[in-house]
């Protein structure tokens, strides 16, 4: 019996993904803080998705690099940025150091012309990090 709870644990420990750790800057999100959405556009070129904006709501649209998404939320409106998140694509990868997500986007836990809102999923384990959500002070 004991073997075969042994047996279990190894299997499910091993299902855990850790592996995949960012080791570079994939996004400048600190360089976008101030721009509106049609500035980063033509900075970063066409996102992977951008759907047409509905009236009067908040829109986003995505690039996706090496596995990591960068989602930014809009007004279309006024093409005010509201926010920026960063998220790996695959939704199984977890990060026990909050570190590893910041670096993705070139982020620092402390800034003056962004808050960082580290995010979990419902998924996740206790104690570890899927995304990080930036807001630009304005």
């Amino acid at each position: 019996m004991k073997f075969k709870l042994f047996i279990l644990i190894l299997i499910c420990t091993s299902c855990t993904n850790f592996k995949y750790k960012p080791t570079k800057v994939l996004f400048n999100v600190p360089a976008l803080i101030g721009h509106n959405i049609d500035e980063i556009v033509t900075t970063l070129g066409k996102p992977t998705f951008y759907p047409k904006p509905p009236d009067n709501r908040i829109s986003y649209c995505e690039y996706n690099i090496d596995e990591w998404k960068l989602s930014i939320r809009y007004y279309p409106n006024t093409k005010e940025v509201i926010d920026f998140s960063v998220y790996p694509t695959p939704v199984i990868y977890e990060y026990k150091n909050f570190e590893d997500v910041l670096r993705v986007g070139n982020l620092k836990s402390v800034a003056f012309d962004y808050v960082v809102v580290p995010g979990s999923e419902l998924y996740a384990s206790p104690g570890t990090y899927t995304d990080v959500t930036v807001v630009p002070k304005f």
